[in-house]
């Protein structure tokens, strides 16, 4: 089963969700309204019960702060407007407080189910400085800011993964030469290779190829990645 933070302004004892929930073998850990975290909440999901909107958000721009678990909402309004707000600050779904309880543990159920295999596979990544960019080695892929999943070819993962082990050195064509082909002897197009290489790796890991935001070029040297 799942662990829920659930944040409301009331005695959470007093929803009957989260008492359905926990009926249902799910640990549902209360979240203090009056001193949120200020560490990593380690949660599969957060709920949070809307009390009034700028409370709500205050909770919201806190909560994203801390936590990289979906974080979703029980609105007790119902109101449109309020709920693009929400969604805006980074809440994932916005549901009724008239959802039926059994409705709502199917539905977490079937988001959460969804995501476990991404989770798992984001815990096999590479230990890094910054949560902005992971390796996952089963996958042969890269994840971006904690939500994108990039699907790379063999080569592309295996050029990316010389990168990431040097953050902020140069690596040298040569050097590339040496890793990716070792003693092959018919080098003499590699330098196009990796070039491409790096071209595609680009297309699909930086919103903006003319100012690439992890694969930075070395001028008359080669490339390098920016943990930055």
């Amino acid at each position: 089963m799942f662990t829920i933070g659930f944040l409301t302004s009331e005695e959470p004892e007093k929803s009957v969700h989260m008492k359905y929930l926990t009926e249902k073998g799910w640990n549902v850990v209360p979240i203090s309204n009056d001193e949120l975290p200020t560490e990593n909440i380690q949660t599969d999901a957060i709920i949070i019960q809307e009390t009034n909107m700028p409370t709500t958000c205050h909770w919201l721009i806190e909560l994203t702060k801390n936590t990289c678990s979906p974080i979703y909402l029980l609105s007790e309004e119902g109101d449109s407007h309020a709920n693009i707000v929400y969604l805006q600050l980074g809440t994932k779904i916005c549901f009724s407080s008239e959802i039926y309880p059994e409705e709502l543990l199917l539905t977490l159920n079937n988001l959460l189910a969804d995501s476990q295999p991404f989770n798992n596979a984001l815990e096999q990544g590479y230990p890094i400085n910054s949560a902005s960019f992971v390796l996952l080695p089963n996958n042969l892929s890269v994840v971006i800011d904690g939500e994108r999943e990039v699907p790379l070819t063999k080569k592309e993962f295996q050029t990316m993964e010389i990168l990431y082990n040097n953050p902020g050195r140069a690596i040298s064509y040569e050097e590339f030469k040496k890793k990716l082909w070792g003693n092959e002897t018919d080098i003499e197009d590699k330098n196009y290779r990796i070039a491409n290489t790096v071209f595609h790796l680009r297309s699909k890991i930086e919103q903006n190829t003319m100012k690439p935001r992890f694969i930075k070029t070395i001028r008359s040297k080669g490339y390098m990645f920016n943990d930055r």
